[in-house]
This record gives structure tokens, C-alpha cells and sequence, in this order.
């Protein structure tokens, strides 16, 4: 069975804004879409701004410069265009020197006799959205979406939504630009942002402007995200080439043209009925809405020039806003890559790199890790693929094995059969709680949910596992869906049973079964420090133990089904148990563990 992802259900396929004034009327001087009227600048670096010169004016002087309302520069330097033309424009780059939050300033940007100017410019923070439906799922259609629509004004939060394209296309980067967060324009931005947004608003200086940059298409794997010189440089890459290229053999433009004509029509016929639904009735499941239109029509033709065959947006989209000074970047993507979770490791460290490299900077990557899911049909059946699990352990290891990479665990968020779940407050305010911490250095933020530490194996097939940032250590709900009616499960307990504990054993069989689990106090680091323990956590600061966890937390697992575990896990599959929170009800990692691999 195929997953299909797709757009975020009423999502803006295009783009909207005030027109941009990027070119001048002789046509001469063209300044990059991304610059615009209204727009957030980065602060505290270097200010990188960059277009394009007419062929014939190759080598020209370009001058930025930002003043203040009444005309007083701030700043201001420039450079000439390059001697070289590509695509029959010169282009050039300019650096400004870094500034401070403030505004709203001008920028203006004169080549010869013609010049631009974007007003109402403000120096902020600035980070970019990246990623597929998730990430793309509009404030519009999230959850509370009238109530925070009607309270989200706020001048010093801005948004540019990069028009969703597989190539470049003038015309819609003409007609976008900055807007500013209000009930008229947010309900298209990124819920998952805006929240992210909002928090770092409320939590950071009240007079520091947050930009975002929305870069995004839903339905897109990790290889729609990369140039083909990135993918042609792995296996795993090269893989995703030669399913494009065998897909699009032999097919003449018009063949494309038919069947993309052909598809759009019933996947627009689709989403209009799915949204008058939803509009109709709120509370509507989605298995009724599947038996009522059908599965989504997905996925799309493949074509040439489709938005989501492999290097598309990361050349019509991506590459258009470098180097553009930002702040970080923002990951919320691998559900379309989940035939192929295996290789999705390597492909997220080297877009990673990919994307730094574009930039020159070791710039921070904050990771949503995917929340649980499964669809009914699987469910109904009673098979779990198990393939989400290995994505979140791909996405968990790059945050703890590449420098300035974070994830944010989800696994107590999404929804059963519905894999654009509507909760998008919580991974955006995790996203911002991370990058308050690791990024603005606010160290009483919490962040982390209770991460394994270390293990011991004991008799009788008992296993204590050893978690740091355990302070209040509890079992609470089961899967995200729990409601009030499961009320014994909603009271915080130190005991679980095997069914609802989300821990499993397994013997040298390769069998897991459930394992109950009991949770003892909080033991102090000193009292592990001579303890035999086996670390798996190897970010440890002293005595392989992190001195400012606060608290250490064991667990004992065991199951008469195993009497010699030999492997361990938690949490690990599409849907299921995963009660295990901290006193900051933030939820424990998902893992597994090899228990040979330890001292005897």
C-alpha cells in the first residue's frame, strides 16, 4: 500500500501578495523577488542583497543603501555586476554591513539612472519553512484557526510565501511579496511557522521583528529538495533519478499535458468536495470522508517539469531565495519518503550540508520529527508497515550526530488516518521552545522530554533503563487520540501495564512482545556515577552522565515472554502506545536498543 501525502488539504497551490517592484520601468536593474516592500532583514550579520543587470549593462556599479524614512543612510555599499552573463542578465551581489533589530527603514538599489526603492523594511530575525504538506497545512486550516485568526495582528511579523513551482516562474515571483501577520493575509501562511513565529514574538524582545520565509510543496520528497549533483553522489539519490528518468521514458509533451490535465481535474474535484465537507461539518472523520470521495488522487503525473519530480523546487524555489541572510532553517518533511526510509539518513545530512553550503554558514536546522500515524486500512488489518519509526530515528540521529542540527519530538501528536494532522500549536511553539534555547540562549526553556541514558540488564530477564531529564517521571494517555473518556489512562502513574506501556522485549527470536514497566524516584547523578550502567547516550558530559539533566530516572522492564532480552524498544511504530512524560509534559524519544552491545 502507497502513502499518499499530498498537498496539505486547502492549501494554496500558488501565492498571494502585494505585486513586488523588483525591476525597473526601463527594465535595466532587477533586484531578486525574495526583496520587496515590507520585508524582514536579519540582524547581526552581514545584509546580503543581489540581483541581475540587463546583458549590456555587464560590469555596471550597483549601490544599496538602507535610510531611514526621512532619507538618512544607515548603511550603504555596492559592488559591480559580473562581466559574466548567464541567461542574458549579469549579476551582481552586494554585502551590507551587519545591523541591529529597527526599522522601518528603506532600501533602495540604483544602478546608473535607475534606482528601486522597498519601503517599510524592518531588521529582524528571519528563518526559513521548509518542507512538504505538514509544514505547507495553512493557519487557515488548523485547529482554533477563526479564534487565532482574529487575534494574530501584529506588524512585526511578516511572512514571504515562495510561489510553489517544479520551475522557475517570473510571473509569480512578480506578484509575490512581504505581508504582514493579520486577519486578512495569515490565514495562508504556515500554521506550523506562524505559531513558531508568534512564540519567539512573545518570549523574545517585544520590539524584534520575526520574518519567515515559507519554502514549501506539499506531496515532495527529500529529493525534490536537492540539485542532482547532491543525488547523483549517493546510491540513495541516484535511486529517486532513475525512477524519475523511467517514469518520463518515451512519453511525448503531449502525453504529459493529457494526463496532468486529466489528474489536476479529479484531484480539484476532490479537494473542493473534501472542503465543503469539512466546512459543512467540522467533526467529520476521515474514513467518512474517504468513503464518501475516495482516497486523494495522488500522486501527480510525473513530468518534466512537475513541482514534484527530484531537484525541481530546489532549483525554482529554494535557490531563488539564497543567499538571502537568515537566522536558520525550519524542517518539517519525510512522509513521502517513507517507501525508502532506509536511505532517508543519509539524504537529510547531505540536504543539510547542501543547503549550508548555499548559504556559507553553519546556519541551525530544527527538525520536526514525525508524530504517529497510521491509515485505517492498515489498521483494520491489524499490520503496521513500521517504516514511520525508522524515519523519526533518522531524523532524531541527525540532530544528535550533526553540529547545530535539533529535532522536536511529536510522538504524543497526529491523528489516526489523517496524516495532515490539524495541531499545529504544538510542534510550532516546540520549534520556537528549541531555538529559544539552543539558538537564543534562553537555558530555562524546556525542550527536552526523557531521553534513554544507559541500560542494565538484571536477573530474571528484568532490563533498567536509565533516562535523563526524568524530573517528574510518569506514564500518561497512550496514543494521541486519547480522550476524556479513557480517564484511568489520563491520570499520571508509575506503573503500566505490557498492552499501554509502549515498551517491548525481545528474545533472541527477533520477536518483540510488550513489556510492563515500573517507574522507581528519581535517583541524584552522584548515585550512578560508580553504577555499572552500559551509556547509549553518548552526549553525556561527565562520567558518560549530563550534569545538567537534573534529575536521572530508571525504569524496570519485563516480560515472561522473554526471559533473556537480547533487543529493546519504545514507542516504535506507526500508531500505538507512548505514554511516557516529564513534569514539562513533554514526551520521552522513541528508540531501540541492541542489549548485547554492554559490559557483562
Amino acid at each position: 500500500m502507497v502513502t499518499a501525502t499530498g498537498p496539505a488539504p486547502g492549501s494554496d497551490m500558488m501565492t498571494s501578495a502585494e505585486p513586488a517592484e523588483n525591476r525597473t520601468a526601463s527594465g535595466v536593474l532587477y533586484v531578486a523577488p525574495i526583496f520587496a516592500s515590507h520585508m524582514v532583514l536579519q540582524r547581526n550579520k552581514p545584509i546580503v542583497v543581489f540581483g541581475a543587470l540587463n546583458a549590456d549593462c555587464a560590469g555596471l556599479e550597483v549601490t544599496a543603501a538602507i535610510c531611514t524614512p526621512d532619507g538618512s543612510p544607515v548603511a550603504q555599499a555596492h559592488a559591480y555586476a559580473s562581466m559574466e552573463v548567464r541567461h542574458g542578465f549579469s549579476y551582481w551581489r552586494i554585502m551590507l554591513p551587519a545591523q541591529s533589530e529597527g526599522g522601518p527603514y528603506t532600501l533602495r538599489v540604483t544602478a546608473g539612472n535607475d534606482s528601486i526603492e522597498f519601503h517599510d523594511v524592518l531588521i529582524g530575525e528571519v528563518w526559513l519553512a521548509g518542507g512538504q504538506s505538514n509544514m505547507e497545512l495553512e493557519l487557515r486550516n488548523s485547529d482554533d484557526a477563526d479564534a487565532e485568526l482574529e487575534d494574530c495582528t501584529d506588524p512585526l511579523l511578516r511572512f514571504y510565501n515562495v510561489p510553489k513551482t517544479g520551475v522557475i516562474d517570473r510571473n509569480a515571483e512578480n506578484a509575490s511579496g512581504w505581508q504582514e501577520s493579520s486577519p486578512e493575509n495569515s490565514g495562508v501562511m504556515s500554521a506550523v511557522a506562524y505559531y513558531f513565529a508568534r512564540k519567539l514574538r512573545d518570549e523574545l524582545d517585544p520590539d524584534l521583528p520575526i520574518g519567515i520565509i515559507d519554502c514549501y510543496i506539499g506531496g515532495t520528497s527529500i529529493s525534490c529538495w536537492m540539485s542532482e549533483d547532491a543525488l547523483r553522489s549517493s546510491e540513495a539519490g541516484q535511486g529517486y533519478l532513475t525512477r524519475f528518468n523511467e517514469a518520463i521514458a518515451g512519453k511525448t509533451q503531449a502525453q504529459f499535458d493529457l494526463e496532468t490535465s486529466a489528474w489536476q481535474e479529479r484531484f480539484d474535484t476532490w479537494n473542493a468536495s473534501i472542503a465543503a465537507a469539512r466546512e459543512a461539518d467540522p467533526d467529520v472523520t476521515w474514513d467518512t470522508l474517504n468513503q464518501r470521495y475516495g482516497e486523494c488522487p495522488w500522486p501527480p503525473p510525473v513530468t518534466p517539469t512537475s513541482q514534484w519530480r527530484p531537484t525541481g523546487p530546489f532549483h525554482a524555489m529554494l535557490e531563488r531565495v539564497v543567499p538571502y541572510s537568515l537566522a536558520g532553517f525550519l524542517w518539517y518533511q519525510g512522509e513521502e519518503d517513507e517507501p525508502y526510509c532506509e536511505s532517508y539518513r543519509e539524504l537529510l545530512g547531505m540536504m543539510i550540508g547542501e543547503w549550508r553550503a548555499l548559504w556559507s554558514e553553519n546556519l541551525p536546522f530544527l527538525i520536526v520529527q514525525l508524530p504517529q500515524w497510521i491509515d485505517k486500512g492498515h489498521a483494520d488489518v491489524g499490520t503496521d508497515p513500521m517504516l514511520w519509526p525508522v524515519l523519526r530515528e533518522a531524523q532524531w540521529d541527525a540532530a544528535q550526530t550533526i553540529d547545530n542540527v535539533y529535532a522536536i519530538c511529536t510522538i504524543d501528536c497526529g491523528e489516526f488516518d489523517n496524516v495532515h494532522p490539524t495541531d499545529k500549536r504544538t510542534p510550532g511553539e516546540r520549534l520556537a521552545e528549541c531555538a529559544l534555547r539552543q539558538i537564543y540562549g534562553l537555558d530555562d526553556v524546556p525542550v527536552y522530554g526523557p531521553t534513554v541514558l544507559g541500560f542494565r540488564c538484571g536477573e530474571n530477564g528484568h532490563v533498567c533503563l536509565f533516562f535523563r531529564y526524568a524530573h517528574g517521571l510518569h506514564f500518561e494517555g497512550v496514543t494521541p487520540d486519547d480522550t476524556d473518556d479513557d480517564f484511568v489512562d489520563q491520570l499520571p502513574s508509575l506503573v503500566r501495564n505490557a498492552e499501554r506501556s509502549g515498551f517491548e522485549l525481545a528474545g533472541v527470536d527477533g520477536m518483540f512482545h510488550p513489556a510492563t514497566a515500573a517507574i522507581f524516584v528519581d535517583c541524584d547523578i552522584e548515585d550512578l556515577v560508580n553504577a555499572k550502567i552500559n551509556v547509549v547516550d553518548y552526549n553525556a558530559t561527565e562520567f558518560g552522565i549530563p550534569i545538567n539533566s537534573r534529575s536521572i530516572g530508571t525504569i524496570t522492564l519485563a516480560t515472561s515472554e522473554v526471559p533473556k532480552p537480547v533487543a529493546l524498544r519504545y514507542a516504535w511504530h506507526s500508531w500505538g502506545p507512548a505514554p511516557l512524560f516529564n513534569s514539562d509534559d513533554l514526551p520521552a524519544q522513541p528508540f531501540r536498543l541492541d542489549l548485547t552491545d554492554r559490559e557483562d
